[in-house]
């Protein structure tokens, strides 16, 4: 496969690592198996954030977008030094892939890191008021199905059982508890 285009190649660092590979590949195929550990972490407190700063117009949104991008780029940050790789990103909720060595491990310490980061970097001061981000977080290791699926647009599934597993862990958990 060739270089990508200068507007794609741009786009790279929005991209899980997981799909460039996969797309540099000499066939490409729509499915694969991956082993690894999945690490998915739910942030509380977005919502009411944003339902309370939105009466404050252009000002709350401004608020909102600031506490989203250090949030997130916060313990993104720990994931990635982990060697993780952002796999979905939706709404308040992040599910990140741990692979190679040792995966499992790196992924349980990224999710205890990203808690205590949570700590000092989630207690935000705002003109509505102090609003305090929790998190909750489900960790499991195995074989995850993986799909890029769509035509005029590539998506990323994942399914299997064992995707399922870490989804069920972090429903299970609470901001106070997790798995």
């Amino acid at each position: 496969m060739s270089a990508p285009a200068r507007p794609t190649r741009s786009l790279l660092p929005f991209l899980p690592r997981v799909t460039i590979e996969w797309a540099r590949r000499e066939d490409p195929a729509s499915w694969q198996l991956i082993d690894g550990s999945l690490l998915f972490v739910d942030i509380s407190g977005f919502t009411k954030m944003s339902e309370r700063l939105a009466r404050h117009g252009k000002l709350g949104a401004e608020e909102v977008t600031e506490a989203v991008e250090t949030c997130f780029g916060g313990l993104l940050a720990l994931a990635y030094a982990a060697g993780g790789s952002l796999l979905k990103f939706g709404g308040d909720a992040l599910l990140i892939l741990f692979t190679g060595d040792r995966h499992e491990a790196r992924a349980a310490s990224s999710g205890i890191a990203m808690h205590e980061r949570l700590r000092h970097i989630g207690r935000i001061e705002t003109s509505a008021g102090l609003v305090v981000l929790r998190m909750s977080a489900g960790v499991h290791s195995g074989t995850f199905g993986c799909f890029l699926v769509g035509e005029s647009h590539k998506e990323l599934i994942l399914a299997g059982p064992d995707v399922s597993t870490v989804v069920e862990m972090e429903g299970t958990a609470s901001a106070d508890r997790w798995w």
